[in-house]
């Protein structure tokens, strides 16, 4: 046992440290090893300061039973590491009185010389509750922030019916009879004011991830319906091509439609009047592709690779987690996020895998 642990130690310690990793001393986690199928066979004396449990009412326990019902499935479709790599997964382990918390285990396999076939599973597993904490927060204020900058819009939007209702109900104290055309006017109108209100709640109300099938086109259509006002006043044109048909796909809609509104509201701010933004829709047989380009001064090449960092910004007032949030929300669609410029304009790519 020692010289197991002994060889897992030193080839975590020759692990070179990455910008996207932070590795923590083992001291401060607790090291298991345990079965393919999950039977623990040893866990570290320092389980229990994490998690409340004597190592002894542990081992010979299966580990999934403490995982999170919600990250069950995700932790048993992912594959084993190959060779000398690790696998780092992140999930929600109960503690011994009973409250979940979060973990991150960089996982190590053993593998039978022979048949290859995995042996043995050793990790080390560390609390970073309060770094997701940290970032819920700022994912959060960040909502907040974009809900902010949509007021003025939304208000212009709310504004136009409210002065059609004004009219039309002059009209009608100024008339004898009841106008039933004046009534379906109002109601629209009425209706159109519902669904503007209803967009800015979705914004700004906390949820948890909620992954259903929305039709890709009108998350587009809405995010873009969002900020037109917003682009009339810039003079900026916005224009959208998709070549899909009714196209339904499994997302978090309101998270997609996040990152949609704060890429086109970055996109407005940086372009001179006047300005024009296409939007484009296509998808393959395994992607689906987003495409937001603006005729903005562009990004200097030098910074392009700080883009979606925090605190990174080009914007006099900006604050840099805006993009920070949409590369995480889309990480977490297991998407990814490409993005080019020059002198012309700036390009945002964003691919979401079709299944």
């Amino acid at each position: 046992m020692t010289i197991l642990l002994s060889s897992l130690e030193k080839k975590l310690s020759e692990v070179e440290k990455t910008k996207d990793k932070i590795w923590v001393e083992t001291s401060l986690d607790f090291i298991s090893k345990r079965s393919p199928d999950g039977l623990i066979k040893y866990i570290s004396p320092t389980v229990q300061a994490m998690l409340g449990y004597e190592p002894a009412e542990l081992v010979g326990k299966l580990y999934t039973l403490f995982v999170h019902a919600e990250d069950y499935k995700r932790i048993l479709s992912t594959a084993m590491p190959d060779g000398e790599e690790l696998s780092l997964l992140t999930y929600r382990i109960k503690r011994k009185d009973g409250v979940y918390i979060w973990v991150s285990s960089q996982i190590s396999v053993v593998r039978h010389p022979e048949t290859n076939e995995p042996f043995e599973l050793f990790s080390v597993t560390s609390d970073i509750s309060a770094k997701i904490k940290a970032e819920h927060f700022i994912l959060e204020y960040e909502k907040l922030n974009v809900v902010g900058q949509l007021a003025a819009g939304i208000a212009h939007e709310i504004k136009n019916p409210l002065t059609s209702l004004k009219g039309f109900i002059q009209l009608m104290k100024a008339g004898e009879e009841l106008n039933h055309n004046y009534l379906a006017i109002m109601e629209e109108e009425i209706k159109r004011m519902e669904a503007v209100s209803k967009e800015l709640m979705l914004m700004a109300k906390p949820h948890k991830s909620d992954f259903k099938s929305f039709d890709m086109n009108e998350l587009v259509d809405h995010s873009i319906t969002l900020l037109m006002a917003e682009a009339a006043k810039k003079c900026v044109e916005i224009t959208k091509q998709s070549t899909l048909g009714d196209c339904m796909f499994i997302c978090d809609g309101n998270k997609i439609k996040q990152v949609l509104i704060n890429m086109l509201m970055n996109a407005i701010d940086a372009m001179a009047l006047p300005g024009e933004i296409k939007v484009s829709v296509t998808k393959s047989d395994d992607e689906l592709t987003i495409v937001i380009a603006d005729t903005g001064s562009g990004i200097p090449s030098k910074d392009l690779d700080k883009i979606g960092k925090p605190f990174f910004t080009t914007k006099p007032n900006g604050n840099g987690l805006g993009l920070m949030i949409c590369y995480k929300i889309i990480e977490d669609h297991d998407g990814r996020i490409n993005v080019e410029s020059s002198s012309k304009g700036t390009t945002f790519t964003i691919m979401l895998p079709s299944h």
